[in-house]
């Protein structure tokens, strides 16, 4: 009976371990107050407190957490991504720049201008770097970021200013150490809204092929895993996909294409 006991449990638990496989999450402030998931894979953490401007208080205690995943092997996601949060404010916000010079757009004038974008991108992109090194300076230099792209966030009122701002996100992560891959964290329909680009338009606008990381807050792991063969929004087959999870938002890697 001892034996037939010990047969049972280890079946029980074999089957606890496939009905509950690892799988990826991403995590910012709003999971400040509650526990992390423990069957982690991999961690997509957000540096932020929900604006540019602002910092995820518990970024050291989701960073500390993300460090126990393994990261998955096949297809390559690493262990730990890292995510901003973006926009375009505008003269809205005492953080927007007064002067300086952007590239292809010329001088900053203080106004809301294309060149005043730009470097407001670029310096909250600087200061987004700058929260996660205070905490692990490897894994800013080396980790994936994302910039997050919705309509939630404040954006300009023409595509142009807000592809500025987010073109001096880009060159800003770089600037500051950021060496590996960024990529965008959006759905077809925002990204549109927001740049009025599409996967045919967007590497032209910004001289390189974006990863692509589809949201989907109330999306299921089957439609998520639709999204990795027809949701993409820069040109890039995506990387990521999200949906949900319970009460927190998942991740599957994506498949590339050979």
């Amino acid at each position: 009976m001892a034996a037939v006991a010990v047969i049972v449990g280890v079946v029980l638990l074999v089957l606890l371990s496939r009905s509950s496989p690892p799988t990826g999450y991403d995590v910012s402030y709003p999971q400040c107050s509650g526990s992390y998931p423990s069957n982690l894979l991999f961690a997509v953490i957000g540096v932020d407190g929900g604006v540019a401007h602002d910092a995820n208080p518990c970024l050291g205690a989701e960073l500390s957490w993300a460090r126990s995943a393994p990261g998955q092997k096949r297809p390559r996601q690493p262990a730990l991504s890292l995510y901003i949060d973006t926009g375009n404010p505008g003269t809205n916000v005492s953080l927007w720049p007064k002067g300086g010079s952007a590239p292809a757009y010329g001088s900053c004038n203080g106004l809301l201008t294309n060149a005043c974008s730009y470097l407001y991108g670029a310096q909250r992109a600087a200061y987004s770097y700058r929260l996660a090194a205070t905490h692990d300076r490897a894994a800013a230099e080396t980790a994936p970021w994302w910039l997050d792209v919705e309509l939630a966030l404040s954006w300009a009122g023409t595509y142009r200013l807000n592809i500025a701002a987010l073109q001096g996100y880009l060159t800003g992560l770089h600037a500051a150490g950021a060496t590996g891959p960024i990529g965008i964290y959006s759905t077809e329909a925002q990204w549109r809204d927001i740049t009025g680009l599409t996967a045919q338009t967007t590497p032209a606008a910004f001289r390189s092929q974006l990863p692509d990381w589809v949201a989907g807050t109330d999306t299921t792991l089957a439609e998520a895993r639709q999204n990795c063969a027809s949701g993409s929004f820069t040109g890039a087959s995506p990387t990521l996909a999200q949906y949900q999870d319970g009460q927190v938002d998942s991740d599957v890697r994506c498949t590339q294409p050979r």
